[in-house]
């Protein structure tokens, strides 16, 4: 089998209606680095790790967020249910510290009774689902950057990174075919009892749970998710990837793209727009 050009997950953007209150958010109860801050623009930058990236936009009427990727009419991703990795032994500490900020949160046992793998769901102020989802830093399944401790505030959760992305798609057998024949994502599996595909980001596809430090892709039908969560609409995403190998099956597929020294950025016929950047 082909190896997958698709390396690892380098960022996500997400759509805001208040720039201010989405930085206030982000860098309290997160405790990300702030690096941009442009009202003017409607964008807010956070370093989340030194490998990854979380990107807030607010709409602005006849603008574009950013120009570079203006031909493809890109927008932050709505209601997008996404995931970080965080030691398990800072779940429990997590509960207390989403109760000190206000947030209503769940618990979720994703494993089994004599293998649990209980995961935290809450809300950001604009309807973006976020898991905490605990990551064994000694399984051998590892990303390109493995996960690795950031230092974080007291008050914010201690998270190490970015776990996965799950959006939703209309037409889902399209989708199905298509993300490995156009990008070349890993297909790892689906759910038998509904349209829902994992997409390892990585080489090979691989086993998820059971604290993987793998990241991932999950794709499926616009239907409620767990903790009552969507997959997001028209998404940006970026990954890690071997760009060129991208880029060919790109041209192949007969997708929308914009190229330059940054990477490449192409619209999927979701509206959805990805990103691929080198490693």
């Amino acid at each position: 089998m082909t190896p997958s050009p698709i390396l690892d997950l380098a960022g996500l953007t997400l759509e805001v209606n208040h720039l201010g209150r989405g930085v206030r958010f982000y860098s309290q109860v997160l405790g990300l680095e702030l690096r941009r801050h442009d009202e003017a623009a409607g964008v807010a930058e956070f370093t989340v790790n030194p490998h990854q990236t979380l990107t807030l936009w607010q709409p602005i009427t006849r603008q574009a967020n950013d120009e570079r990727l203006a031909p493809l009419r890109p927008r932050g991703a709505s209601h997008l249910h996404y995931a970080w990795q965080i030691d398990p032994a800072q779940l429990e500490p997590s509960k207390a510290l989403l109760d000190a900020h206000g947030l209503e949160w769940q618990e979720i046992n994703l494993g089994t009774d004599d293998r649990p793998d209980p995961t935290l769901y809450f809300f950001d102020p604009f309807g973006h689902g976020l898991e905490l989802r605990g990551v064994n830093r000694d399984d051998a399944r590892q990303p390109h950057f493995p996960p690795t401790p950031v230092q974080r505030p007291a008050h914010a959760l201690p998270v190490m990174g970015l776990r996965e992305v799950a959006l939703a798609f209309g037409d889902y057998a399209a989708m199905k075919e298509r993300l490995p024949r156009a990008y070349g994502f890993a297909y790892a599996k689906e759910q038998e009892d509904r349209d829902f595909a994992q997409f390892t980001l990585g080489p090979q596809a691989e086993p998820d749970g059971n604290g993987t430090p793998r990241r991932w892709l999950y794709a499926w039908d616009p239907q409620v998710g767990l903790a009552d969560m969507l997959g997001g609409d028209h998404a940006l995403v970026r990954f890690y990837a071997d760009v060129d190998a991208v880029a060919g099956q790109v041209d192949a597929a007969g997708l929308l793209s914009v190229r330059d020294e940054q990477g490449l950025a192409v619209r999927d016929p979701e509206g959805h727009v990805f990103e691929f950047v080198p490693a």
